[in-house]
């Protein structure tokens, strides 16, 4: 029994090593892990929130802060097993749901850099056969725990952040570095999942910023088509006079100016890989039939060419339009539309994904912080409670260029109100927001010294505005650069 354990752990650890040798992804490696034992597999980070899982915990990113288990591991540095929810101490025993379900076994143990915990692993089965296993089996689990904690801990380090946390480009993007965790979301994550490897046109709908793209990067590198090309295109950024020419290409000598060995369209381009037409809704009608013929017949015709070229492209767009009401008024064709929206998908609006601002603001700050080489900084919480109350008509594009913003004018580690941009100053200042007094006189302060130095006179006479405020040079100027008043004084 022992050198059968023995045997199958120096397997286990082998695999991994191998896989660490070769970059192998993170999340990957958790996947092999929890394959080779047949256990749910999560990974926590110092601060309880899940960076990595499988089964259930595939796409529960930003879980965890309340795991009571995983805070006792992170808080005793020991690990803790759990042989039965149903009746463990820090089970499901107080759960409202204990009575609906058959509970769970579960061990959880600590991974450790040298003296410190950087996060917790736990293997976990739903059914009565995993229980069991795990009453049967502990040491052998534990064995396999502490190898493998071993490795995660390895690559934590080179990761230097939560997953959700990292920077993601867009060849590394799919549907577990898709930050969220709203139902609407992982409802739209397994729809794609399941179309990933079809042929069938897929339509993503959803307001401008809501990462329609992110979705199409998403099915192209999770499919069988992503190691070819994933090639996009904005209809709506193209001049109605260039837009054939760029998704279908033209022959030598087929128009002025046009080059003499003639040019590939982006259909072309996409061979085997996906084309992802983004507003879609803005391509010119008189386009619109040559797409549809494209789409029926699997065949591009060049600009001044004489035969059809077959093509084996995945089509994927996206629009933030009313299609239907555009078929009303005849400013889309009724047949391209039936044929692009064989699989309709919808994202949604930051607003109604309130409790995934909290983790955009996190990987935003992260990334603007590691982009300016800055410390990491954090939110003031009443300026991340006001985020939450706010409507984002930008929604996750507008969410980025605030952080963006902010993480440029912060002078502390701690992002507050006043680092805010100046309309979403002029927003925050109109609703009800509870802020503190400091925060309410910094504000009206502001305002005040705007007021003066809108006028030429005050912007070259700063004595006569210290005058006027009854507050010294200095002050004056302590406060202008506080508020980042900039004025040139050599005019």
């Amino acid at each position: 029994m022992k050198l059968e354990r023995l045997s199958h752990l120096i397997n286990i650890v082998k695999n991994v090593e191998y896989e660490v040798r070769h970059e192998m992804g993170f999340d990957e490696m958790v996947q092999k892990f929890s394959e080779s034992l047949k256990f749910d597999v999560v990974v926590h980070d110092e601060n309880g929130e899940i960076i990595s899982g499988t089964g259930r915990y595939q796409n529960s990113f930003g879980d965890g802060r309340n795991n009571v288990v995983v805070q006792r591991v992170l808080n005793n540095l020991e690990p803790y097993v759990i042989y039965d929810s149903k009746i463990s101490e820090l089970g499901c025993k107080n759960c409202k749901y204990n009575n609906e379900c058959v509970g769970y076994g579960a061990i959880a143990y600590p991974i450790k850099d040298q003296d410190s915990v950087i996060g917790v692993i736990s293997i976990i089965g739903f059914s009565n056969e995993h229980k069991e296993k795990i009453r049967l089996n502990l040491e052998n689990y534990m064995c396999e725990l502490i190898d493998f904690s071993k490795e995660l801990a390895t690559k934590l380090n080179m990761l230097q952040a939560p997953y959700h946390n990292r920077l993601i480009n867009s060849d590394e993007v799919n549907f577990r570095s898709i930050i969220g965790n709203e139902t609407g979301l992982k409802n739209l994550i397994q729809k794609a999942k399941k179309v990933s490897n079809s042929l069938s046109t897929v339509l993503i709908r959803g307001e401008s910023g809501t990462g329609k793209e992110l979705i199409a990067r998403a099915i192209h590198n999770e499919s069988y088509r992503k190691n070819h090309q994933f090639i996009a295109i904005n209809c709506a950024a193209i001049p109605e006079t260039l837009l054939e020419s760029e998704l279908f290409g033209y022959e030598g000598g087929s128009f002025t100016g046009s080059k003499k060995e003639g040019k590939k369209g982006k259909f072309e381009l996409a061979d085997k890989g996906t084309i992802f037409l983004d507003e879609i809704g803005d391509m010119p009608i008189s386009l619109q039939p040559k797409l549809l013929r494209v789409l029926q017949e699997r065949k591009i015709e060049r600009i001044g060419g004489k035969s059809s070229i077959p093509i084996d492209v995945r089509v994927i767009a996206a629009t933030h339009r009313n299609l239907e009401g555009m078929l009303q008024e005849g400013r889309f064709r009724e047949d391209l539309y039936y044929r692009l929206n064989v699989i309709p998908l919808y994202t949604m609006p930051l607003r109604e994904r309130q409790s995934d601002i909290t983790l955009f603001c996190k990987y935003f700050i992260r990334k603007h912080c590691q982009l300016l080489n800055k410390e990491q900084m954090k939110l003031d919480p009443n300026l991340e409670k006001w985020f939450l109350q706010y409507e984002w008509p930008g929604n996750i594009r507008q969410l980025e260029n605030a952080i963006e913003y902010m993480v440029n004018m912060a002078e502390s580690d701690i992002i507050g109100f006043h680092d805010l941009p100046d309309y979403l100053q002029e927003t925050a200042g109109m609703q009800n927001v509870r802020l503190s007094l400091e925060q309410m006189i910094a504000q009206y302060e502001k305002k005040i010294l705007q007021s003066y130095f809108v006028l030429e006179d005050y912007k070259k006479d700063k004595g006569k505005v210290a005058e006027e405020l009854q507050i010294s040079l200095a002050t004056l100027y302590r406060k202008l650069d506080k508020y980042d008043f900039c004025f040139d004084d050599s005019k």
